[in-house]
């Protein structure tokens, strides 16, 4: 049947191409698939780069403002792409229908149910499998396009499980720039004569936890590997038992509090971070359970009434500091037996070595509680030379309990006298551990975790200026005051590093191996969806004039026409016959030999309106 030919309507910009009812020379249908497309690309596009932090949403403060904002910024940019995706796979695969159909010999009738819209998964899924029937009864063609709008269905809520099934958040901490200043903030080289000044601190050492030294969030990061942690018969990085030999990282940096008095920050600002750059801070690699000989180690002997224990250390040729703590055992202890019976001296006890290194860090603190945020390094570790001989000394002033060294300070104006409270609490935690031990041999990560502590502890105290920013803040280095207020723990550091108060920013973090099936998943759909429709706009423009609108229904009804396998119509009749087998393999057999091609306008004048369908009827 002949049809007027269509205008160009007037809002149409002149640059664009119209042809008789074709913009740009294409079906209506596929400039919407196109469009479906392309918004699909560019939201999946966004996913990606938001996913991966390089998306300029991250900025907005919306949406780095809480984790909750910047999780469901994700969602709708990974919901979108979804929802375009979909409608992509359902125009592409409508177009690639009508290619098909328009072509001389039309498509057979089982690759049209498997293109057709309205076949749903559970008719897919029959197509697929043929109805059990031989490939001679029920082509392949058929079972795989149908696989394939399968899997492409599948894909589109996929993606949008893969990108949310391992999502996060991570802050950062942004610094304000008007509240940049120097301060004194990090670790000093150790140095063992501090430790006279420090003598009379055991109450504050006592205070401070010392077995939780290594894991306090005030100054401690852990960093020990994941497979050193689960290694078998190892725990945090220590061993069980005295035959196995575990590995331990820690960070230890400057603690917020001890230098909280000399930083002039406002309480009134919201901030309720504080960031200190270029911090030098202590990388402290611990290996427990090795053999010390001896006969190169240098010992103490330190007690507490009844009980007693020894420390030995060594310099090791690799540059570590390898250390021992042999405690009395507590048999021995109940029979106040330490001092004469000193066979527990040749006991291995609890050994450890100690690389101590340093490197300058970014480290963020919660300003209200002081704890650790993050941290990020800024340089490689450098190695640092400490005497184990200096460091024993050190020891010996700090967990003395019976006697004064002569190298104690008696007392002090502001911190008072020596109590030896902590040398009393080691000597006692030693009692403790060892008597546990005679029924639960696991007890032995006790004994390593508490050497491995008081090394770390000597270190972080015996420096020069510990007490310089904590005690006395404002004492500068020309400030004529006593000796012990000028040097060592009292001493002034420089302004070596910098802090600032920060504001929080929060960002995705999405999984690598999810990340990757996303991009992979979404990736090669988008990519089948834009070849497809490539190669049918081509042939679209070379020789194919049928015009799909938007409800498929219709268009089979007007445009379509269905043959047997001699070209003739099937008549309405035939078609009834077909409805009414219930016998699914005889009804595929029935279908397979049909053909969909598209109906051929007729030539002449214009009928009335309707005429035609009603002349037509069925056929």
């Amino acid at each position: 049947m002949p049809r007027h030919k269509r205008q160009r309507p007037a809002w149409l910009p002149s640059w664009v191409p119209y042809k008789d009812g074709r913009y740009l020379g294409l079906a209506r249908q596929t400039i919407l698939a196109w469009m479906s497309t392309i918004l699909a690309l560019s939201f999946f596009f966004m996913t990606v780069a938001y996913a991966t932090q390089k998306s300029r949403f991250s900025r907005v403060k919306f949406v780095h403002s809480s984790p909750s904002n910047t999780i469901m910024v994700l969602r709708v940019l990974s919901e979108a792409a979804g929802l375009f995706l979909g409608a992509s796979v359902y125009s592409t695969f409508e177009v690639v229908q009508w290619v098909l159909i328009s072509r001389p010999e039309g498509i057979r009738f089982p690759q049209f149910l498997a293109l057709q819209s309205s076949t749903g998964p559970l008719g897919l899924l029959v197509l697929a499998l043929g109805r059990g029937l031989p490939a001679g009864q029920w082509p392949m063609k058929p079972r795989l396009m149908s696989l394939l709008r399968l899997i492409a269905e599948t894909a589109i809520p996929l993606i949008g499980v893969l990108i949310m099934s391992n999502v996060n958040t991570h802050p950062v901490y942004t610094p304000v720039p008007s509240t940049l200043m120097p301060v004194a903030f990090g670790m000093e080289t150790f140095n063992g004569s501090v430790a006279s000044q420090l003598g009379v601190m055991e109450d504050l050492l006592f205070n401070l936890g010392y077995v939780a030294f290594l894991s306090n969030p005030l100054h401690a990061i852990d960093i020990t590997p994941d497979a050193e942690k689960k290694k078998k018969d190892c725990v945090k990085g220590l061993g069980k038992t005295s035959d196995t030999s575990c590995a331990r990282h820690v960070l230890i940096t400057q603690e917020f509090q001890n230098v909280d008095a000399a930083i002039p920050f406002h309480g009134e600002l919201d901030s309720q971070v504080v960031v200190a750059f270029n911090q030098r801070i202590y990388s402290l690699e611990y290996h427990d359970n090795i053999d010390i000989p001896r006969t190169s180690a240098r010992c103490e002997e330190l007690s507490s009434g009844p009980a007693a224990y020894m420390i030995c250390m060594r310099n090791a040729p690799d540059g570590s500091i390898e250390a021992a703590m042999i405690s009395c055992p507590a048999s021995l202890v109940s029979q106040g037996q330490c001092e004469r019976n000193t066979t527990w001296k040749s006991n291995r006890g609890f050994t450890t070595s100690l690389s101590a290194s340093f490197l300058n860090a970014t480290v963020s603190y919660e300003r209200t509680d002081g704890r650790v945020l993050l941290h990020e390094d800024q340089t490689d570790t450098k190695p640092t030379m400490i005497d184990a001989s200096e460091l024993l000394d050190a020891l010996t002033v700090l967990l003395n309990a019976s006697y004064i060294p002569p190298n104690s300070s008696l007392s002090n104006p502001i911190l008072g006298t020596p109590t030896h409270s902590f040398g009393r609490l080691i000597a006692g935690h030693n009692y403790r551990i060892s008597k546990i031990m005679e029924t639960s041999p696991e007890y032995f990560v006790r004994g390593t975790n508490a050497i491995q502590s008081i090394l770390a502890i000597t270190l972080f105290y015996c420096q020069n200026g510990v007490l310089g920013q904590t005690v006395m803040p404002f004492v500068s280095n020309s400030t004529s005051v006593k000796s012990y207020y000028s040097d060592g723990a009292f001493s002034k550091q420089n302004d070596n590093a910098y802090v600032a108060l920060a504001n929080i920013q929060y960002k995705v973090k999405v999984g690598r191996a999810t990340l990757i099936a996303y991009t992979v998943v979404g990736g090669v759909t988008l990519f089948v969806c834009v070849t497809a429709l490539v190669i049918g706009s081509l042939l679209e423009l070379v020789k194919f004039d049928a015009e799909p609108t938007l409800w498929p229904a219709l268009d089979f009804y007007t445009q379509c026409r269905v043959e047997d396998q001699n070209g003739k119509i099937v008549p309405a009749h035939k078609r009834v016959e077909l409805a009414w087998i219930h016998d699914g393999r005889q009804l595929f057999k029935e279908i397979e030999g049909l053909r969909v091609t598209r109906r051929k306008r007729g030539h002449g004048p214009l009928p009335e309106p309707g005429a035609d369908l009603e002349r037509r009827g069925d056929g």
